[in-house]
């Protein structure tokens, strides 16, 4: 027996499959070409166990706090959209399923059409009928059931298409594709609000600024004039919005007598040819664009370089993303996060943390956003929170954020392991452990445990605006968040109208809720506001007089209490969901 065959004999498929989350696709793809053994056993042509692999690592949602940690009660975890494949298509195989999750899952939005968060308008949305628009063609103030977005075609790059993970903030989606892009919808994502960006009035170093001022006293304007800057605001890529006037051909020179002289070329040509080579859209949709971040400029660098090698955008490969209300933070494969989270610029800031152990031996396992800050669970160091941070000098690459560790969260083992947390506002988080009997609240310092009036073991938590839910086996609870305490007394078991389904994943906007079930469905409940259509059960008139399952919360809100099943035209299986603000996303198959 050769020396590799007793290798083979050492690690056998069990141990295999245990390292195969620690490995990348080429690295699997290496392993398998090295022997015989290795190459049955992860064959791309016939290997359950690779395929499965591959789909829990591509579309695992794994790096955000959507899923808990494996945890002791829980020895064959499974990511939701795992779950829901399996329970809905048990005839398929893994490779299968991976096809289908990757061919077959579109992006369908619904809510508030407002900065065109929706990912589209009422006019440019071929998929909208008159019937799906609150208020009708002419007002349009909402879509009313789940619409396809305008997205990639099927000839776009082969990874360009499939989309990972949806999540969403206060006035858009971010949306992350399988080959590591982030898109976001809409024309804002803070939605003229702050994030937890630079602390105080303080604001990251801008070298567009410097970069005009350059070039405005290279060529002074006419006299009595003050800057351009003065009177056109810069845009977040550092050139002006295309709402503005923009100095295209000739631009006056003062001459000695006051009169003008020849023209000469616009100054701005190069800056607004930097801001046009930097915008990448979705093909044939303006209203979804591609978020980059500083150091894909050299201009942040050097003022004077404003050429733009398009190559460094696609230097940072993204695996995760979450969203808060104005604001959002991304993981890349470096295990480095990025954080867009002021209304300055849309670039994202690379975070640091001060006096942390370095991510190789305590790397990021999890990221999340709260209402108004940002979060991270570190190996053997715990939850990392922060609502600001550094205000980048010029030559600076990455932010130090302002940061606080919540205390003996870093265990990696026993019942005071960490396996769920999510975050409110005001740096609030819950979370749970191994132990699974008691739920803890840290608020300003302070950490709390809760005895809550429920039976089985906790597995899961998850929050929105108004509420934070609690997972206890096959079932689930809802309590109402009040000035971010818990009102005890107001918990209630959410009960669906299929008694062999239940939920195993939730979102939540500012006063709505949405719901994703083991069999793929979706529900809904909470308060529409204002026309807007986030329930995606129709217009507010046909859910309080036709279905009579909701009342009138206003002149212009419909509340509805319990979950409600949403319909589509035809069979669905929901893999993903995103809610927030006044808008929900899923990200749905259509069933042949």
């Amino acid at each position: 027996m050769s020396k590799r065959d007793n290798f083979s004999s050492e690690l056998p498929p069990d141990v295999v499959e245990a390292t195969l989350p620690f490995l990348s696709p080429e690295d699997i793809k290496n392993l398998s070409l090295t022997n015989k053994y290795y190459k049955k056993l992860l064959d791309y042509d016939s290997s359950r166990t690779l395929w499965h692999d591959l789909y829990h690592k591509d579309f695992g949602t794994i790096y955000t706090n959507t899923e808990p940690f494996q945890s002791e009660n829980h020895q064959k975890f499974k990511t939701c959209s795992e779950t829901i494949m399996v329970e809905r298509y048990p005839y398929m195989d893994w490779q299968q399923i991976y096809q289908a999750r990757t061919d077959k899952a579109n992006f369908y939005t619904w809510g508030c059409l407002r900065h065109s968060r929706l990912g589209y308008t009422a006019a440019s949305n071929t998929n909208l009928t008159d019937g799906a628009l609150n208020g009708g063609a002419r007002l349009s103030s909402g879509v009313n059931c789940p619409t396809r977005v305008p997205w990639f075609p099927s000839n776009a790059p082969a990874d360009d298409r499939p989309i990972v993970q949806i999540s969403s903030g206060g006035f858009s989606f971010q949306i992350l594709t399988k080959s590591g892009k982030i898109f976001t919808t809409g024309s804002t994502y803070t939605g003229g609000h702050k994030g937890p960006g630079p602390r105080g009035a303080a604001n990251d170093y801008n070298p567009f600024r410097d970069a005009i001022r350059a070039l405005e006293r290279g060529y002074p304007r006419i006299s009595g004039r003050g800057p351009v800057t003065e009177f056109h605001p810069i845009s977040t890529t550092g050139t002006f919005p295309r709402t503005m006037p923009l100095h295209h051909g000739p631009t006056p020179v003062p001459a000695p007598t006051g009169r003008l002289s020849s023209p000469h070329s616009n100054i701005y040509k190069d800056l607004e040819q930097l801001g046009e080579s930097a915008n990448e859209y979705v093909p044939g949709n303006k209203h979804i664009r591609r978020m980059l971040t500083r150091n894909s400029f050299p201009i942040y660098c050097d003022p004077n370089d404003l050429h733009i090698e398009k190559s460094k955008f696609g230097k940072l490969k993204f695996v995760a993303i979450s969203s808060g209300r104005s604001h959002f933070l991304a993981l890349d494969d470096k295990n480095d996060i990025y954080s867009w989270d002021n209304s300055e610029s849309e670039h994202g800031v690379k975070i640091i943390f001060d006096n942390l152990p370095s991510k190789i031996s305590n790397p990021i396992l999890k990221i999340a956003c709260g209402w108004d800050f940002d979060s991270v669970y570190i190996f053997g160091i715990g939850l990392v929170l922060w609502e600001d941070r550094e205000a980048l000098q010029k030559g600076m690459e990455a932010s130090h954020a302002y940061h606080e560790i919540i205390p003996n969260t870093g265990e990696v083992s026993g019942d005071d392991k960490l396996v769920d947390f999510t975050c409110t506002q005001g740096k609030t988080v819950y979370y749970i452990t191994n132990a699974a009997d008691t739920l803890y609240q840290y608020s300003s310092g302070t950490i709390r445990k809760i005895k809550l009036p429920i039976d089985g073991k906790i597995s899961k938590v998850t929050s929105c605006f108004t509420s934070l839910v609690v997972f206890v086996e096959n079932d689930c609870y809802s309590i109402q968040l009040k000035e971010g305490n818990l009102d005890i007394d107001s918990i209630m078991k959410l009960v669906l109208e299929d008694p062999d389904d239940f939920i195993i994943s939730l979102s939540g906007g500012d006063y709505h809720t949405l719901a994703l079930t083991k069999k793929g469905q979706l529900y809904v409940w909470g308060v529409e506001s204002q026309y807007s259509g986030c329930f995606g059960i129709g217009r507010p008139e046909h859910i309080v007089n036709e279905l009579h399952v909701g009342s009138w919360n206003g002149s212009r809100n419909v509340k509805v209490s319990k979950p409600l099943k949403i319909t589509l035209d035809q069979d669905y299986s929901c893999v993903a969901i995103a809610a927030g603000g006044w808008q929900c996303g899923a990200l749905i198959i259509k069933n042949d």
